[in-house]
Order: structure tokens, then sequence, then C-alpha cells
């Protein structure tokens, strides 16, 4: 079973509509799942690459796919795991907002192969 599907049978959650079935999924969790989404994540992807409240220290090519997701802030996590030329990520944003919820936005990203 791939990631994104263990996530979606595992938790309850609000996924948004530009989720894009198991390549992509941006969903709004409740904080109280935060240790269950933490373990699956670990489980798939290893320990995170950037823990909450803590510097990003990335590659290059990992950069680039948290850019496109918009960065990550000191209080978020950030998950991945290389395979081949894909890279398999999940990020981990509290709300400022609303402390009860966290978003989720986990993916596949496909690397520029060098020539």
């Amino acid at each position: 079973m791939n990631m994104i599907e263990e996530i979606k049978e595992t938790l309850r959650m609000e996924i948004r509509p530009n989720s894009q079935g198991l390549e992509y999924l941006e969903a709004v969790i409740n904080k109280e799942d935060l240790e269950l989404v933490n373990s699956l994540l670990k489980k798939h992807l290893g320990p995170a690459a950037k823990e909450s409240g803590k510097e990003a220290n990335l590659p290059k090519e990992i950069q680039k796919t948290v850019d496109s997701l918009g960065g990550l802030r000191n209080e978020q996590s950030f998950f991945y795991r290389r395979d081949g030329n894909k890279i398999i990520y999940a990020a981990i944003w509290p709300w400022e907002s609303n402390p009860s919820k966290i978003t989720l936005k986990s993916g596949v990203s496909h690397l520029a192969l060098k020539d």
C-alpha cells in the first residue's frame, strides 16, 4: 500500500479539491492526529528532514520541491525519500489561525535529469 493510500484509510481528514489521486494529497487534519501522522510518515519516508522548531538544511533539488509548496516556516515539518528520479514527500503545516488544525501536503515530485 502506498503512503497516500494508507493516510487516506487511517486518518479522518478534509481532503482539499487540488488533491490528485495517489500523486498528491492536500488535506486538513486535527492536531490530535499529529502523532499518528508522524508515525505513518516515518514508516514510509524515514525521520523528518526538517523537524518543527529546527532549521532546514536540504539539498538543492529537495529545496526546489519545498519552494514549490510555499517554503517552510519554523513550526513546520518536512519528510522526504528519494527514489531514483522521484521524491516522495510530506509537509506538516500547523495553522496559526486555528491551533487545532494542521494541513498535510504529500506527493511525488519528479527531478529533472541532469545531462
